[in-house]
């Protein structure tokens, strides 16, 4: 929070002065831009919103349902960026956002180096905005082995300003997207990615350093912007003076310390975030969602941390730790080294993403291009039920099998729409499952059934799953004993 001079008024006085104020603010009211703003989210936007994304009904409820092993994915540099890596020397990924507008299929992801961003077309994936689903599938080989298709690689760059070489962790707002840059002073940038077309620079001189950017809509058409500076542990918050995005200036609202953090869980740890992302709440509730790694060194544990967003006393943001969740960006294949098994790290960039059917999504990537050819790597984070008409609709339905009876550990994925992508005929070669599902989460429309069987090429005792529904098959006396499957038609 920001100091405030005191001043030597008598008790007296400052009720005047104060009487004197109300008098002057009822017969000439502020404008909206210079009145203290309510912390309460904008709820109304809809799908497609220029300047706004959707609301979540339970953003905590949201954020623990999410799947703790990501699904794997994948793009081609194309030629561009292939100075990214992992080491002292080299540049990397920063942070990563998905543009919600037109096809949904739009990455932007920032790095470090001359380059300030790149933006990646998932030319392979669905054109609903809806999940992507892993794009590494193949029947013949297994994860790390598998590069994703041809059309899904970095399309577009936008150099560094002149002195700059670090562009930071970013949030997109609709088809707006703030990235924060920095040097010997520091900056955030809004772009207009509807257009791909640089809009106007927000100082920062409270700090050089400018790691993150988060942006939010609030219930007055107001902006709220918050700049992480180094590691995040001080939040300088900003609110726009107009409620045009494209066109407006921001004035200083708080700084707001790593050590104030509130808590609701018995853990007032606020990381060292790479990243931070404010979601909305349909009841106007405000969210900040952050990603790290608790290493400084690149090996240690990643995670997610959920807090809430309030106003304190006057110009004051209050901050209040509300959930974590401890993510696995590794997935082990048969022959595949320690390092090729990790598919991204919170080290690197994390993102958040509210999809149409307002499910919450999280990406994270690695640091460089490790995966097979040359590609980058990363992963999707969602839910354990995350397609919404999956009961009703073949194309959306689902199983995910488990390493592990209580539902943990990695997963096999295996939607519909996928079933050629991989060889269910033999688990031997579908990631090295053989014998190893312990359970299973399932949602299939009537009329269908998914099929577990003993043995190979669909044969043997076998299992079926019907409807909707998580089962522990050890329980169900089926445990560690698939070797094949199918989607069968009644």
């Amino acid at each position: 929070m920001r100091s405030r001079p005191s001043h030597p008024f008598s008790f007296g006085a400052c009720w005047i002065a104060l009487l004197v104020c109300a008098a002057i603010q009822w017969l000439w009211p502020l404008p909206a831009a210079a009145q203290a703003p309510s912390l309460t989210a904008f709820t109304s936007c809809a799908a497609g919103g220029a300047d706004c994304n959707l609301c979540l009904s339970n953003v905590t409820s949201s954020f623990n349902s999410l799947r703790d092993h990501g699904d794997i994915l994948g793009f081609w540099l194309n030629g561009v960026s292939t100075d990214v890596c992992f080491g002292l020397t080299c540049s990397h990924w920063q942070g990563i956002q998905r543009i919600p507008s037109g096809s949904g299929q739009t990455l932007v992801i920032s790095r470090s180096g001359s380059s300030m961003f790149n933006t990646v077309l998932m030319g392979s994936r669905n054109a609903t905005g809806a999940r992507f689903r892993s794009n590494r599938l193949n029947p013949s080989l297994f994860f790390h082995q598998t590069a994703p298709p041809s059309t899904d690689r970095i399309v577009g760059a936008w150099s560094n300003d002149p002195g700059f070489s670090h562009a930071g962790g970013m949030q997109q707002l609709g088809n707006y997207l703030a990235v924060p840059v920095e040097a010997s002073s520091s900056k955030v940038i809004m772009f207009d990615m509807a257009s791909f077309t640089r809009l106007y620079d927000v100082p920062h001189t409270e700090s050089s350093e400018a790691g993150t950017a988060s942006l939010a809509k609030l219930a007055d058409g107001r902006f709220l912007l918050a700049i992480g500076q180094a590691d995040a542990a001080t939040l300088d918050f900003y609110v726009s003076t107009s409620t045009n995005l494209a066109a407006t200036t921001f004035t200083p609202f708080d700084s707001w310390s790593r050590s104030e953090t509130l808590t609701t869980i018995g853990d007032a740890t606020f990381g060292a975030y790479q990243n931070l992302n404010f979601v909305h709440q349909c009841d106007g509730a405000l969210f900040l969602i952050g990603t790290h790694e608790n290493s400084s060194i690149g090996i240690g544990s990643d995670f997610a941390d959920l807090f809430q967003v309030e106003n304190g006393l006057g110009n004051d943001v209050r901050i209040t730790k509300v959930a974590k969740k401890h993510l696995y960006c590794s997935y082990p294949s048969p022959g595949a080294s320690s390092s090729q098994d990790n598919h991204c790290n919170f080290d690197a960039a994390g993102g958040v993403y509210v999809d149409p059917s307002r499910n919450l999504i999280l990406y994270g990537t690695e640091h460089g291009h490790n995966g097979p050819s040359g590609t980058t790597r990363f992963m999707e984070f969602r839910s354990t039920f995350p397609n919404p008409n999956c009961s009703v609709d073949i194309n959306e339905a689902f199983v995910e099998l488990y390493d592990d009876s209580n539902f943990s550990d990695r997963g096999l994925m295996i939607d519909f729409p996928d079933q050629s992508l991989e060889n269910y005929a033999n688990y031997d070669q579908t990631e090295g499952f053989e014998d190893k599902a312990s359970a299973v989460r399932f949602c299939i429309p009537p009329g269908w059934r998914y099929r577990l069987y003993q043995d190979k090429n669909y044969s043997g005792s076998f299992r079926d799953l019907v409807g909707t529904g998580s089962i522990n098959l050890g329980s169900a006396g089926f445990g560690d004993k698939t070797s094949s499957s199918r989607w069968l038609n009644f």
